[in-house]
């Protein structure tokens, strides 16, 4: 019996137990989750996979390997699979789909490929074979991606949204009595964006236009331009996010709640008045998300283990540094995964929540309420914390109740707006700690950018120049490789990100040069001494290993090779 099969506690006793003590074995749980998680499934019934993942003591994607190993077929990425065949799609329907967790992917000779997220290929390969005349192939992915990709390609299969969009541009500006609402034209963008892994929309106003972008991997893509007097877009958002409307001449903040795909998302919205009109962006935050782990994100192997013996201290501050944007908290929920959760008192207080996990204890700043991040932190103390995350220190008040939370026995981790990991000191500082308290408290800091990542389906190898390979240095392998520009990366030869990073390892000699407060110059020595990387000498080894391009570090950090 498959794991799909076990929705009562009764009859399913036997095969929860098999895949408890495979997850064991693996090292994916431990012997006290397991039973944590046989107690909450005899309570809340349901499957032990899913409900593994949504008290995140297992990711979807362990979940989905084990469960390819269990049926003997292979594991596959959504983002590696062929775009669906039209023709095949037509001999399914969306909600048999999501009913029945499968996607139709393509025909290829005498078998049609299926691609599995919760579905069960005992009860598929009847459907399948009636409905296409020939076996399936079946492979095996993430549940939450196999939904995804199934709302994606049946609604845009359905709803082809760059037409739509502009048949609602022109719709809109043949409007005069402004008789018909901008809703629909926000809908389509909204999806389109999504579609596009878009993570803000931008509406900018200049002399005789609007313009429509959206940053996509950490870029600004020009979409549509628009009319003037589709300014009625901006008033029409702002109303929904609970803005003054009639309040033209200062920058706002608001937000509004919104379901994408069935899948809901919270959009903060923001104003900011410039010549030609108010400028919006909408940045895009989906309530529910899969936490990686740090290997998913990109961390390699050896940098992984450094961060588990850091994250197994007992006490400290672990930061996280780097400018907007460069995945900070998405690094630091991930290296939550590295702590036995549900065996320590985690508490955490952001702004906002961006990944919910039920076996912790989440709050979010609201400043109307007087609840900040220090107020947050005077309060976890009396609630016997073990470890705290704080969303960011930003004043004074933060960081001195943080080193407080610190110094009383409490693993504080956090993030910090600075350039490097040797800029956190001169950071700190101003803030009111000196330099031996933070010698005391620190223990390591990582220090991120996002660098976009070429596309796996168009990159082809390339030869560096002279120059591009004397300054490879060691990392120089003799080839490189660059995305020629395909539809899965929308010609732009990138598709998704991928973390560089630095780590600093505050040991004894480490925090005795801080305590004596030494410059950024000699700190760098005396890491380097003890085996620190420096993040340029990541980004070289990312080029080296095929993974992104000269040019792209060059535009995130600076360094050029020329």
């Amino acid at each position: 019996m498959n794991i799909e099969e076990t929705t009562a506690p009764e009859a399913g006793v036997p095969d929860l137990m098999q895949l408890g003590q495979r997850l064991v074995a693996q090292g994916k749980l431990t012997p006290v989750q397991l039973d944590y998680a046989m107690q909450k499934q005899q309570i809340e019934g349901g499957r032990l996979g899913l409900l593994l993942v949504q008290h995140g003591l297992l990711t979807e994607r362990d979940l989905a390997h084990n469960l390819a190993s269990q049926r003997g077929i292979p594991f596959v990425e959504t983002d590696a699979t062929p775009t669906p065949d039209p023709q095949l799609l037509a001999l399914f329907n969306r909600e048999l789909c999501l009913t029945r967790g499968f996607m139709p992917l393509v025909r290829q000779g005498d078998f049609v490929h299926i691609l599995l997220g919760d579905g069960n290929p005992d009860d598929l390969r009847e459907l399948v074979q009636r409905r296409c005349g020939c076996s399936p192939k079946f492979f095996q992915s993430e549940f939450r991606h196999v939904l995804q990709l199934v709302r994606q390609t049946y609604y845009f299969a359905q709803n082809p949204a760059e037409s739509l969009i502009k048949r609602e541009i022109s719709l809109l500006s043949d409007d005069v009595d402004h008789s018909r609402s901008p809703e629909k034209l926000l809908e389509y963008v909204l999806h389109l964006a999504v579609r596009e892994r878009a993570t803000d929309v931008h509406l900018a106003p200049s002399a005789s236009s609007y313009h429509l972008l959206f940053r996509i991997d950490g870029v600004l893509r020009p979409m549509f331009a628009l009319p003037m007097s589709l300014s009625r877009l901006v008033v029409y958002v702002k109303l929904g996010a609970t803005m003054d409307i009639s309040e033209q001449r200062r920058p706002q903040d608001g937000s509004f709640q919104t379901t994408v795909l069935d899948a809901p998302f919270t959009v903060r919205v923001s104003t900011l008045v410039t010549e030609y009109g108010e400028r919006m962006v909408l940045r895009l935050l989906p309530e529910s998300s899969d936490l990686s782990r740090l290997e998913q994100l990109g961390f390699r192997a050896d940098h992984i283990a450094l961060l588990q013996r850091v994250f197994a201290k007992p006490s400290g501050m672990v930061l996280l540094t780097g400018p907007t944007g460069s995945g900070k908290s998405t690094t630091l929920h991930a290296a939550l995964r590295l702590q036995a959760l549900i065996e320590r008192n985690v508490l955490t207080v952001e702004d906002p929540i961006e990944y919910r996990l039920s076996t912790i204890g989440q709050t979010q700043v609201n400043r109307r309420a007087g609840y900040e991040f220090s107020t947050a932190l005077r309060h976890f103390l009396r609630h016997d914390p073990d470890v705290i995350l704080v969303g960011e220190i930003r004043d004074a008040e933060t960081a001195q109740a943080t080193v407080t939370a610190s110094a009383t026995g409490h693993l504080v981790l956090s993030t910090l707006h600075v350039a490097s990991v040797f800029g956190v000191m001169s950071r700190l500082v101003p803030l009111g700690l000196g330099p031996q308290t933070i010698a005391e408290n620190l223990v390591a800091v990582v220090n991120q950018r996002l660098v976009r990542r070429n596309c796996p389906f168009c990159s082809v190898p390339e030869q560096p120049t002279q120059v591009q390979q004397d300054w490879l240095g060691r990392f120089n392998s003799g080839s490189v490789m660059h995305g020629c520009g395909c539809e899965r990366c929308a010609h732009t030869g990138f598709l998704g990100r991928l973390p560089l990073y630095e780590i600093l390892n505050v040991d004894e000699p480490m925090a005795n040069a801080i305590s004596e407060g030494l410059g950024r110059t000699a700190l760098r020595r005396i890491a380097v001494e003890a085996g620190f990387e420096p993040m340029l000498d990541m980004a070289k080894w990312r080029i080296a290993q095929g993974q992104t391009t000269f040019e792209e570090v060059w535009r995130v950090i600076g360094e050029s090779p020329e």
